[in-house]
Formats: structure tokens, sequence, C-alpha cells
């Protein structure tokens, strides 16, 4: 799957190039500079940042991201694998240049890659700058669940600590691309109404609430975080639970699968979303 993504897009950037020279070619005969009224000028790049959720790599391209010397590799601009889901479905829906700069195991401040360290490597790479439009960042889980099972911090001092680490990335990036509006993306349903997930679905249609796992009260700390943090440094929250109502674990049309799930719609990755989930994210991150 990945060679063929990777022939399709050199074959399209081969395709752009003949492209471009045969404007440049035009111009040249005819003495005219070919300019495009200022009305009509591209908009600038969108930049996309975050964790494992967005980067949504499958286990050939993690691994090719991680040094494996795979063929064909799909890679973001950090260097860590994915397979632009969410990034082609942000850039289909905005109609503007996406760069992928996301990566598995990232987080605001706790391990991985973070996106501070994701920002920086966009903004050598010259996609990160003042002509930047848009910053996407989802990221945010992998600073809670660390904090719960081995220093069994309190949840408000996780919401606390990761409301902070937001602010700071936020204020980071704007400084970046000071024309960029930032969007901090919430997280789609993970629970149902009953604060239950279903970590095991093997049965078609059949979904079986656990009660040995009380995600509920970190699913909307993280939601509160996320949103204050953006608010805080001036960027702008992004509600996701919205667009996903009706799609949560337990549902028979889950976009976030279970742990061990034989009967949820494609994914790359357990405990994460499915390829439908990851579109209509995109589509819901680019209306915002």
């Amino acid at each position: 799957m990945s060679a063929r993504h990777r022939t399709a897009s050199r074959a399209g950037r081969r395709i752009a190039g003949l492209a471009a020279a045969a404007v440049a070619t035009v111009a040249a005969l005819s003495g005219t500079l070919l300019s495009a009224p200022e009305s009509q000028a591209a908009p600038g790049n969108t930049v996309v940042l975050g964790d494992s959720v967005v980067a949504n790599p499958d286990i050939y391209n993690y691994l090719a991201g991680k040094g494996l010397p795979l063929p064909d590799p799909i890679l973001s601009g950090s260097g860590c694998g994915t397979d632009n889901r969410f990034t082609n479905s942000y850039a289909q829906a905005s109609k503007k240049n996406v760069d992928n700069y996301s990566c598995a195991g990232g987080s605001y401040r706790t391990g991985g890659m973070q996106v501070s360290e994701q920002a920086r490597r966009a903004q050598a790479g010259g996609a990160l700058n003042a002509g930047t439009s848009e910053v996407v960042i989802w990221a945010g889980a992998n600073d809670t669940y660390p904090y719960i099972l081995g220093d069994k911090m309190p949840v408000s001092q996780i919401e606390s600590q990761l409301r902070a680490s937001v602010n700071r990335t936020v204020a980071q990036v704007k400084a970046a691309a000071p024309n960029a509006n930032v969007k901090v993306l919430g997280f789609p349903h993970i629970t149902n109404g009953a604060g239950q997930v279903c970590p095991i679905n093997v049965i078609p249609n059949v979904q079986v609430p656990s009660a040995l796992f009380q995600v509920s009260d970190i699913e909307w700390a993280l939601e509160r975080a996320l949103r204050a943090g953006a608010n805080d440094a001036g960027g702008q929250f992004v509600d996701l639970k919205g667009p996903s109502n009706g799609h949560e674990m337990c549902s028979n049309d889950r976009w976030v699968v279970g742990l061990i799930d034989t009967t949820s719609q494609r994914r790359n990755l357990p405990l994460h979303m499915t390829d439908v989930g990851l579109r209509a994210m995109g589509r819901a991150a680019a209306a915002a």
C-alpha cells in the first residue's frame, strides 16, 4: 500500500513539474510575466502536528520511521511513520496545502517527539513560517495515562499541568507563525453516556462495557485542559465531540476501536481511530 502511495505521489510531482515548465516556457516566449491577481493568490499552507492519533502509522511505516531500511515508506516531515489519512482529508476539505509533521508517541510535555520539537522541525524545514495560515495540533492523550499509572497523580493535577503545557506550545507556534490560526483539536467521543468503554469487541453488533476501565474522568479532563490551554494562548479550540456523537467505543459504528477488536471498520492501530473516523475528523477540523 505504501509503495503505491509513494509511486502516485512521485507521478503527481512529475506532472506538476512538467506543467510548471510549460507555463514558464509560455511566459518566456511571450515576454509576459504571468501572475495571478492578488485575490486569486493561493492561501498559505497548513502544518499538522500531533501524536499517533493523527500520524496513524501502520506497522510497516512505523518501523520505517524508527530507522528500519524499508523501501518506499510514508513518513511525515518529522521523519515518523504515517498514513497521511487525516492530513489528506483535511487538505481535500480545506483546499490548502498541508504539511504533516506529526509523530506517533508525541505529546505536549511527557515523552516521544513533543509537539514543540515537531514545530521546530517544521520551522527548520521551511513549512512553519510567517506565510503559514493554519497550524493544527492533535495530541494530549499521552499526557494523561502515564501519570495515572506511574505517578498516581490526581486527575485535577494532570489537567492543570497539561493546560499549562498546551498554553506554552501554542505560544511557541504562534511566535514561529505569527499570522497562523492555531487550532487545538479536542478528542472524539470515547466513552458512552454512562462513562463506559468496550475494549474487547469480537461479536458483530454486540459490545460489552468493561467495569475494569474507567476513563470518563480522564477523557473530560483532557478535553478541558486542551480547551483552556488553547484559549489561554489565543489559539482556537476545535470540538470533535459533536461531529463524533454516536461513534464512541461501545457503538456498533465506532470510530475509536478497542484493544482487541475484530468487528470494527478498517484501522491501523488498536485503541485508535478507524479510517472512516479519521477522514470525518479531518473534514470537521477543516470546517472549524
